[in-house]
């Protein structure tokens, strides 16, 4: 694979980037106050990539309408908004001649599942912007332009603003396996965890310095690949995503990153860890500007926008391919124990990309169909990394006093933080635990904010395929279901993708940034700029070399 390697003081764009904007601090959308009114939903049903129940445009406004323009039945364009593809040359040299994706064997699934954004506008605190994503394809891969701005009016959870971050993004049309022979550490790496635990003990507020885990790229010094020999007997070689950088897209085109942050606020931890079990339910946490929580479609912005996880509701599509349902209207289908644990209605389909090539679909599962297509089994996804917490990892006498509460039942954030959550580093999370008569369980239990890598567990299920509505995905995330290979997005970790399945392209490889981590020095934001030091919130004030 060819790996990106970005420097830990992020005053240079992500790679393939055509420019920066400013990073100009912004206040709460009143979005915000919007998305946390009104009754809950479960959430349940999944969605097919062609179409959502509503035909309303998803954020924010096609030609000056607050309806995006929806001209129904199958009056699909694809998208041509992208003003960069002159830079193909120099990004990709290697690239053939580029056309339309739905020529392609291969493409057509890439273009079709991105949204159509062409005419649709959003607000950004005051500002209007326009979201742009667009494919074209040569024989091997779809290049992916966009400026990856979210499709919907931006809801600020971070205090790093939302700015346009032009990027071609390519995909490989058919995925490749990783060799049997490449040079691969064995899932034993995992085991560095022993050092998280030691600094959580010693200093609860200082991270280690780098994520412990291992199994995450973090520099471009450690080995792109794991192994290990399942229960079933397979020996498998999985690539390694990028600790802090992108390991996919979602269909708007902004970034998928993996399941922790940087450093700060909580380090390595998960941003998913702040959310709230319901729609319309408070963040942990009074303050959202100094958290890494998320939007309620699973995205908050750094040096880009990016996603973490993915509420499926926010990126169905009509059959023009336009974003079916406002922000206000998807975020409702927020709803962490239905996202766990629902019954699936109908299956998911394409929410975004993996830069291995397998498509990233929503949580239901269709496992086989019939001579007419149609489904005939149809599941929920369930991860099979299981919630074991970071007091698995030691023995210290002293640590009932900083982890005894890991794992223990709750129902409320207070009851791990001896009532006050404010500052606490627990939340009360629903999570996959082992325990039950098939293997794991959805349980609410206080789970710890930092180094998600290391509180979490992944259990051999090869030769358990899961329950009577769930069915198991392996260490990546994905199945292999009634149309091959997909990963599928779960709300318990790693919520996207652990790893990849097969050979990724253009790996970034962060060394320190990224994450919560913001790209420029802007007063009152956390930085890492200057002395290279992140200590945020930093100001003028109290850290002039930085400002």
């Amino acid at each position: 694979m060819r790996i990106t390697t970005l420097s830990p003081i992020l005053t240079l764009c992500l790679p393939l980037v055509v420019g920066c904007a400013g990073d100009d601090a912004g206040s709460t959308s009143d979005t915000d106050a919007a998305s946390s009114s009104g009754a809950s939903t479960t959430g349940s049903s999944g969605s097919t990539g062609g179409g959502g129940s509503e035909s309303s445009s998803g954020g924010g406004s096609s030609g000056g309408e607050s309806d995006g323009a929806t001209t129904g039945g199958d009056a699909w364009q694809p998208a041509a908004c992208f003003d960069h593809w002159e830079l193909m040359a120099e990004l990709y040299p290697e690239a053939g001649a580029l056309g339309p994706c739905v020529d392609v064997p291969g493409g057509e699934a890439v273009v079709r599942s991105l949204l159509v954004l062409d005419g649709v506008t959003i607000d950004n605190n005051g500002q209007t912007m326009s979201p742009c994503v667009e494919a074209r394809c040569d024989g091997d891969y779809a290049y992916i332009g966009t400026n990856s701005l979210p499709h919907y009016d931006f809801v600020q959870t971070t205090p790093n603003a939302l700015v346009e971050n032009d990027v071609i993004v390519r995909i490989p049309l058919a995925p490749a396996a990783i060799p049997g022979n490449a040079d691969a550490d064995p899932v034993s790496v995992h085991n560095g965890c022993s050092d998280a635990y030691d600094q959580y003990l010693q200093n609860s507020a200082q991270a280690t310095t780098r994520e412990p885990g291992l199994l995450c790229m973090f520099n471009a010094n450690d080995k792109a690949y794991f192994q290990e020999t399942l229960e079933s007997g397979d020996t498998v070689t999985y690539g390694k995503i990028a600790c802090l950088g992108r390991t996919g897209l979602v269909t708007n085109g902004s970034p998928v990153f993996g399941p922790n942050e940087a450093t700060i606020p909580d380090p390595y931890g998960s941003p998913l860890f702040y959310m709230p079990d319901v729609a319309g339910e408070p963040y942990l946490g009074d303050d959202l500007m100094g958290g890494a929580a998320l939007d309620l479609c699973g995205g908050h912005t750094a040096a880009s926008m990016h996603y973490h996880g993915v509420n499926e509701a926010c990126f169905e599509q009509d059959a023009d391919g336009t974003p079916a349902k406002s922000y206000v209207t998807a975020s409702q289908a927020w709803d962490m124990a239905a996202m766990l644990d629902g019954e699936c209605v109908a299956e998911s389909g394409i929410v975004g990309w993996s830069l291995d090539g397998y498509p990233i679909k929503g949580p239901c599962v269709c496992l086989s169909r019939d001579g007419q297509g149609n489904c005939t089994a149809l599941k929920r996804a369930r991860s099979s990394w299981v919630y074991a917490g970071l007091g698995a990892w030691g023995n210290d006498p002293q640590e009932d006093a900083a982890l005894g509460i890991e794992g223990s039942a709750c129902t409320e954030d207070v009851e791990c933080c001896g009532g006050d959550v404010n500052g606490c580093d627990f939340r009360c999370s629903f999570v996959s635990v082992e325990g039950g008569g098939e293997g794991s369980e959805i349980a609410k239990v206080c789970t710890l904010l930092d180094y998600s890598w290391c509180s979490h567990d992944f259990v051999d299920r090869s030769t358990n395929p899961g329950g009577a509505g769930f069915v198991y995905l392996d260490r990546c995330n994905g199945v292999e279901g009634a149309d091959g290979y997909a990963y599928h997005t779960t709300a318990s970790f790693p919520y996207i993708n652990a790893c990849y399945r097969g050979e990724p392209v253009d790996v970034e490889v962060m060394g320190g940034g990224g994450g919560m981590d913001p790209p420029k020095c802007m007063p009152g934001q956390m930085m890492c700029c200057g002395d290279g030091f992140c200590g945020g919130p930093e100001t003028p004030q109290n850290c002039p070399e930085d400002c």
